[in-house]
């Protein structure tokens, strides 16, 4: 079961954690490789893929404030074909633990 570490966080503070990270991992195991933070906007590559993506960090922000459940797909009304990237974000940043 993944469980929330930090109960409350600020957006502000949110994106400061992830000022300091370059990559970060899926659940399972797949890497991405930041390419820019550009407000709220975070883009970056699967490198299993060399894909490039971008999420809306105030949406997954959102789902850390809200969800309790953690499972990849509930992220699915906050970030849609993000949720995996988004779940592995949380637990790279230590703001969930699996």
């Amino acid at each position: 079961m993944v469980t929330k570490i930090t109960p409350e966080i600020s957006c502000i503070d949110f994106l400061l954690l992830i000022n300091n990270i370059s990559t970060f991992k899926s659940k399972t195991g797949n890497l991405y490789t930041i390419v820019s933070l550009d407000g709220y906007n975070l883009s970056f590559i699967r490198e299993s893929t060399n894909v490039e993506c971008e999420m809306d960090l105030r949406k997954v922000h959102l789902a850390y404030v809200e969800l309790s459940d953690f499972k990849t797909i509930s992220f699915k009304p906050y970030v849609p074909r993000r949720q995996s990237p988004a779940l592995g974000l949380l637990l790279s940043l230590k703001l969930l633990k699996n």
